[in-house]
C-alpha cells in the first residue's frame, strides 16, 4: 500500500535552510571583494611587469642633480586621443632645497603663457623674472612656467593641485583661450562630455595601470573597427588638429557649458591655494579685436545664409568705395536678416573706425570676436568669470586685457601688440609681464614695494631674447599662418618652409626648427659664430640669453666672463659670477673672480679667490700656477714658491711654471739670507 504525500508538500529537492542574516551580510561582502581584489591583483601584476607609463610632474636637472626640472612628456597626459605631447619649458627648474628667502612662483596656462611662437626667454613669466630681479636684486627668484599650448582649464588645474608639496610662494594664471579647442575642451579632438566631474576623474585615475590598459584597449577597439582618428592631415597644425566642434554657436548650451567648466576648474586652484595660503593672481584674457577678422560665420536660419551673403557683399562694397553710411546702412540689413555671422560686426566695427567712432568701433569689434563660431578666442563672459575671483581671499586679478587696450589706438588691441588672433609679439609679453610684475609689486610679496618705478632699461634689456629668437618665431607663425584657419587646407611639410640660406643664423633657426638643433645648442651655434665675425657684444647676448634661461648651468657664465676679462671689462665679469657662486660653488668661477681682479692690479683681492678655486679643484695645476703667480705679485714669495713647487710637482715640463719659478729663485738670491732654507 502506497502511503500518500501529507496535503501541501511539493515535490522536488531537499529544500536549503536560509542563511542568516549576519551570513548574508559576509556573502554580500565578499561577492563585492571578490571584482575588487581583481582589479587590485590586476594593479600590482601590471605594475610589477612595467606596463603603461608613469609621467611626474617634475625629474631631476640631469645637468644638476640638486635641481628640479619640468618632465618633457608632462603634456601626454592630456591628449588621450591625438598623441599629441605638447613642448614644455625645458629651461625652468627650480631648487629642490628652497633656499631661505628665496622667492617661487609657478606659472599655469596655455600658449600664450608659454610664450609662443618665442617660447622660453620671450614669455611673459621669463620677462617677469627679468622685471622682479631688477626690483629685488637681493632675492634669490624662481619662476617656472608650467604652461603648454592647446591646453584647457583641465590641466591647469590639474597640475596646480599638485604643487602644494614645492613650496610655491605664488601662483600665476593666464589661461582660458583653451576651453573648446584645447586637450579635453568641449569642442575639441580630445574631448570626453561635457561633465566636469568626470574628466576630472579621469585625470585622477589616470595613474592607475588598469585604466591605462582599459584606455589602450579601447583606442585599440576604436581603430579596429575604423575610426578615422583626429582631425587633420600629416601637416596639419595643432591648431587643425585640436578642432573638432568647429561651429559653435554665441550663447549656445555649449557656450555657457565651456565657461561654467572654466569658472569650476579655477574654483578648485583657489580653494587649494586657500587652504594653503598660497596666493593666486589670474590674468584677464586679450584677443586681436582689430585686425583678426572672425573666422566661422553660424546662421541662425541656414536657408537664408544666401540672401544674406548677397546683403553682405553690398554693404562691404560700399565700405571699400568709401560710402559710409550706404555700408552702415548695409551692415543693419544684414542683421536684420540674421543676427549671428560674426563678419557682419567686424565690418561695422571697420565702418565706425573710419568714421571716428571709436566708441561705436569697439563695442563692434568685440562683437565680433563673440560671435565668431569658431571659438580660437575666448568670450568676455570668462572674463567676467575672471573678475568676479577677485572677491576671494588672496586672490588679485592681473588687467592685462586692460593694458593692452591702454597701449593700443582707440582702446582696440590689434597688430601693433599682437601677432595674429591672440598670440602677443615682444612688446605685448613685455606689457603682460609689466602687468604681472606691477601686481606683484603693489601685493608686497616680493618685498616693500619701490617708491617710484625703475627705468624700463634695467630690465628690458635683460629679458633675453635675441635675433635668432625673433627668426625662430616668425618661422612658427609663418607657418602657422600658411594652413587652417587662417588658409584653406593643411600647410605643406615643416621642411617646405621657405628660409635665407645665405644667412647663418637662418640656417640655425631652420635647424632648430626641423629638430636638428637643442635650443640651446642653437644660441651657443649663434655664439659662436658672433665671436668668428668680431660681434663680440651679439655673442655676449646669445650668453646672456642662455644664463637668463638656464641658470643652473654655469657653462655660458664662465664662456662670458672669460670673454669679458679678454674685453678688458673685469668689473662686469666679477659681477656675472658672483651671481653664479650664489647658487653653485664652481671651481672655475672663483679662478676666474681671481684673473679678473688680477687685470685690475687687485692682487691681494685675487688671492681669497684663488686659494678656493685651488682647494675645490685640488688637481689642477693651472689653478696652482695662478695662485703663485697672484702670491709673487703681491709680494709673498714664500707662498708662491710652495705653490709653484706643486704644479712642477703635476707638471715637471711646465714652462710657464719653471719661469715662476726661476723668477723667484733670483728674487731670493737678491735678498740674500731671506728665503735660502726655503730653496734649499
Amino acid at each position: 500500500m502506497t502511503q500518500s504525500k501529507p496535503s501541501g508538500a511539493v515535490a522536488g529537492p531537499q529544500m536549503v535552510p536560509a542563511l542568516s542574516p549576519r551570513k548574508t551580510r559576509v556573502f554580500r561582502v565578499l561577492l563585492l571583494m571578490i571584482p575588487l581584489l581583481f582589479f587590485i591583483f590586476l594593479e600590482l601584476l601590471l605594475r610589477l611587469f612595467g606596463y603603461g607609463s608613469d609621467i611626474p610632474l617634475f625629474k631631476t636637472l640631469e645637468a644638476n642633480p640638486r635641481y628640479n626640472a619640468i618632465n618633457p612628456a608632462l603634456g601626454q597626459r592630456y591628449f588621450p586621443a591625438t598623441g599629441v605631447s605638447p613642448m614644455v619649458a625645458f629651461t625652468d627648474h627650480f631648487l629642490k632645497e628652497k633656499p631661505s628667502g628665496a622667492l617661487r612662483i609657478f606659472v599655469l596656462g596655455g600658449s600664450t603663457t608659454a610664450g609662443y611662437p618665442y617660447l622660453y626667454n620671450g614669455s611673459f613669466p621669463s620677462i617677469l623674472k627679468a622685471f622682479l630681479n631688477a626690483y629685488y636684486p637681493e632675492r634669490y627668484i624662481e619662476i617656472v612656467n608650467l604652461a603648454m599650448p592647446a591646453v584647457s582649464s583641465y590641466t591647469v588645474r590639474d597640475i596646480a593641485l599638485e604643487l602644494g608639496d614645492y613650496q610655491p610662494d605664488l601662483l600665476l594664471i593666464y589661461a582660458g583661450h583653451n576651453e573648446f579647442y584645447g586637450g579635453l575642451g568641449l569642442g575639441s579632438t580630445e574631448s570626453l562630455g561635457r561633465q566636469r566631474w568626470f574628466i576630472n576623474l579621469y585625470l585622477k585615475l589616470r595613474d592607475y595601470k588598469t585604466f591605462q590598459l582599459l584606455g589602450n584597449l579601447m583606442a585599440a577597439l576604436q581603430h579596429s573597427v575604423g575610426d578615422p582618428g583626429p582631425a587633420g592631415e600629416d601637416g596639419a597644425t595643432l591648431m587643425e588638429r585640436m578642432a573638432g566642434e568647429r561651429h559653435i554657436p554665441y550663447h549656445s548650451d555649449l557656450f555657457f557649458q565651456a565657461a561654467d567648466n572654466f569658472a569650476g576648474n579655477i574654483d578648485d586652484i583657489l580653494q587649494y591655494a586657500s587652504a594653503r595660503d598660497i596666493p593666486v593672481m589670474i590674468g584677464t584674457l586679450v584677443s586681436n579685436i582689430r585686425d583678426q577678422a572672425p573666422f566661422v560665420d553660424v546662421f541662425a536660419d541656414p536657408a537664408g545664409e544666401v540672401r544674406w551673403r548677397e546683403a553682405y557683399r553690398e554693404a562691404q562694397a560700399a565700405f571699400e568705395r568709401g560710402d559710409y553710411p550706404a555700408a552702415r546702412s548695409g551692415v543693419q540689413r544684414c542683421i536684420a536678416l540674421d543676427s549671428l555671422p560674426a563678419s557682419q560686426y567686424f565690418l561695422q566695427g571697420r565702418i565706425h573706425e573710419a568714421q571716428g567712432d571709436s566708441a561705436g568701433a569697439y563695442g563692434a569689434f568685440y562683437r565680433a570676436k563673440e560671435f565668431d563660431g569658431l571659438r580660437f578666442r575666448a568670450s568676455e563672459l570668462l572674463n567676467r568669470r575672471i573678475g568676479q575671483f577677485a572677491d576671494k581671499p588672496g586672490v588679485a586679478v592681473v588687467p592685462v586685457k586692460e593694458a593692452f587696450e591702454a597701449a593700443s589706438p582707440a582702446r582696440l588691441p590689434g597688430a601693433s601688440l599682437l601677432l595674429e588672433h591672440l598670440h602677443p609679439n615682444l612688446a605685448g609679453y613685455t606689457l603682460m609681464a609689466r602687468a604681472y610684475g606691477e601686481v606683484i609689486l603693489q601685493s608686497g610679496l616680493a618685498g616693500p614695494p619701490p617708491a617710484a618705478p625703475l627705468p624700463d632699461s634695467l630690465w628690458m634689456a635683460r629679458r633675453g631674447v635675441t635675433a635668432i629668437d625673433r627668426i625662430v618665431a616668425d618661422m612658427r607663425i609663418r607657418f602657422l599662418m600658411m594652413g587652417w584657419p587662417f588658409q584653406p587646407g593643411s600647410p605643406p611639410g615643416k621642411a617646405s618652409l621657405p628660409y635665407d640660406r645665405n644667412n647663418p643664423l637662418d640656417v640655425l633657426a631652420y635647424r632648430f626648427w626641423m629638430n636638428e638643433l637643442t635650443w640651446e645648442e642653437m644660441h651657443v651655434e649663434a655664439a659662436a659664430y658672433y665671436r668668428r665675425s668680431g660681434e663680440w657684444e651679439l655673442a655676449a647676448a646669445e650668453y646672456r640669453a642662455l644664463i637668463h634661461a638656464i641658470p643652473a648651468n654655469p657653462s655660458p657664465y664662465l664662456i662670458l666672463a672669460d670673454m669679458l676679462i679678454q674685453k678688458a671689462r673685469p668689473g662686469e665679469a666679477r659681477v656675472l659670477l658672483e651671481e653664479l657662486l650664489q647658487t653653485q660653488p664652481a671651481p672655475q668661477a672663483y679662478r676666474l673672480i681671481g684673473q679678473a681682479y688680477q687685470a685690475e692690479g687687485g692682487y691681494r683681492a685675487a688671492l681669497p679667490y684663488f686659494e678656493q678655486a685651488a682647494a675645490l679643484g685640488a688637481a689642477d695645476p693651472d689653478v696652482h700656477l695662478q695662485l703663485a703667480r697672484a702670491y709673487a705679485e703681491s709680494g709673498d714669495f714664500n707662498r708662491a714658491y710652495a705653490y709653484v713647487k706643486r704644479v712642477l710637482a703635476m707638471r715637471p715640463g711646465n714652462e710657464a711654471a719653471q719661469q715662476l719659478n726661476e723668477m723667484i729663485i733670483k728674487h731670493f738670491q737678491q735678498d740674500g739670507t731671506n728665503g735660502k732654507e726655503i730653496i734649499q
